[in-house]
């Protein structure tokens, strides 16, 4: 949840920014410590506009997602990740109708692995979204056996006072409705696909061979403008508390997630 925390609200605006519909990410790992991060980054009607109009300006031949699927840009954000990380594929998809782009990646060890689902929206047009080690989780790998250990933002009790002051002042009525509107369909996961199976673990959230890390609905956060102020503060535990049983979101609010693999 300490890291998770940091993924929603980099996550929140890198999504609004671009208008983003839905960022899934999936941390595939094999038995033997290596293993491949699927990202799959579903567009918002306004961004896929925006693309067309510049693609225009361009030419009559420029792609419109031509910017979306730059593998040098790809594989330069793979060296970001840590040691081993190397890119395998990206590609535009169709997902219902909608256009969006999937980038996989392959890594060596996951020990060595140092990846933020924000950092998905770091080839968008406009933005510098880089993996930041303070956010990462750690990962530590060995026999079978994948302990993850997320990181608590840093901050003090008085700043976070301070920003859960400010939040109250901007998130007029008016303003809230417009940002409802405009993120009503976005969504980001954090998933781990243990390809073994899972023999034991203490994650909240399983599903067969899948942890689910975070599964945020913007639009469910966005309708409780208490929830989404205590969430901005900064403070862990008032973003717990918020959180927890709240219809849209799943997280895992555990410091230490432990993993044995089949």
């Amino acid at each position: 949840m300490k890291t998770i925390a940091l993924y929603i609200m980099t996550g929140a605006m890198a999504l609004l920014m671009n208008a983003c519909l839905q960022v899934e990410s999936t941390i595939s790992l094999k038995k033997d410590g290596s293993g491949t991060i699927t990202e799959n980054l579903i567009l918002g009607q306004q961004m896929v506009q925006m693309m067309e109009m510049a693609a225009a300006q361009a030419g009559p031949d420029a792609d419109p997602m031509a910017q979306m699927v730059d593998k040098a840009k790809a594989a330069a954000r793979a060296k970001g990740m840590g040691e081993g990380v190397e890119l395998v594929s990206v590609e535009k998809i169709n997902a219902n109708g909608k256009i969006g782009v999937k980038t996989v990646f392959k890594f060596a060890d996951i020990n060595k692995l140092k990846y933020t689902t924000s950092s998905a929206m770091g080839d968008m047009e406009g933005m510098d979204v880089k993996e930041d080690e303070n956010a990462a989780p750690e990962f530590k790998y060995a026999d079978g056996k994948l302990t993850i250990i997320q990181k608590q933002p840093k901050g003090d009790a008085e700043a976070a006072e301070d920003k859960e002051d400010a939040m109250g002042d901007e998130m007029e009525e008016q303003a809230m409705a417009m940002m409802q509107q405009m993120m009503k369909d976005m969504r980001m996961t954090m998933k781990l696909k243990l390809e073994p199976g899972i023999k034991k673990t203490n994650a909240t959230h399983v599903e067969g061979d899948t942890v689910t890390m975070a599964d945020i609905q913007f639009d469910k956060l966005l309708s409780n403008p208490e929830k989404l102020k205590a969430l901005q503060s900064g403070d862990f535990e008032k973003t717990k508390k918020a959180l927890e049983g709240m219809e849209g979101v799943k997280f895992e609010a555990q410091e230490k997630v432990e993993i044995e693999l089949k």
